[in-house]
């Protein structure tokens, strides 16, 4: 997708929703130059060709044709208002510019074997949260209704098999820290996923919208 998207000709770019900027230091590895991770909360980054910026996807702080690049990497699921933040990426980006769509998920077609109760918890927190739990399904009329031509694909209907509890169980304390599960929902949760762990193969299947727009 990188390849298609020619992030390499690409100058200026832009992560929005960046976290620490793990995505943001791929895109400036990738190219050699310096990208801006945008987030509510400005994180400490580790890469030097990262500037990280605190500012809100559906007010970017840049003025019109300012990027040739910007990459969301799981963040319009949780948006209120996905379509602003896409008319807000379209401002900001230069004609000709390219939007990278790294990952949007469609938690509502999620499934867990065994099932543990984690992906109904994960999508109820997104729905709590005001945001989209099948933003994968919805990117592509999304796109077109901000301006964008999308060329998207959704991975395969296939189970990923699941080697490090570590990964659940990271998913489960997020949703404890921030208030979606109690202690004690919390604790249950995880004990229901060591055990998924203990006694067999634990899978996944989550569909993934993913590709590029210009």
């Amino acid at each position: 997708m990188y390849r298609e998207a020619r992030l390499a000709t690409r100058r200026r770019l832009l992560e929005v929703g960046a976290g620490e900027g793990s995505v943001a230091a791929e895109m400036a590895a990738r190219t050699g130059r310096t990208v801006i991770a945008l987030d509510l909360q400005e994180a400490s980054v580790a890469s030097a060709e990262v500037r990280a910026l605190r500012g809100d996807a559906v007010h970017l702080p840049f003025r019109e044709g300012s990027f040739d690049a910007l990459a969301f990497h799981f963040v319009l699921l949780w948006l209120r208002d996905p379509l602003r933040a896409l008319k807000e990426a379209r401002r900001i980006l230069r004609p000709g510019g390219a939007l990278l769509l790294l990952a949007e998920p469609d938690l509502a077609g999620r499934e867990d074997s065994p099932d543990t109760g984690l992906g109904q918890a994960l999508e109820g927190a997104v729905r709590r949260a005001g945001g989209h739990p099948d933003a994968g399904s919805r990117m592509e009329g999304w796109l077109n209704s901000a301006g964008f031509r999308p060329r998207l694909r959704v991975t395969p209907p296939e189970w990923l098999v699941l080697s490090d509890p570590r990964e659940t169980l990271a998913e489960v304390e997020a949703l404890r820290r921030s208030g979606i599960l109690d202690e004690e929902e919390a604790r249950l949760l995880a004990a229901r996923e060591e055990e998924a762990f203990r006694s067999g193969v634990r899978r996944v299947r989550l569909p993934l919208t993913y590709g590029w727009a210009e």
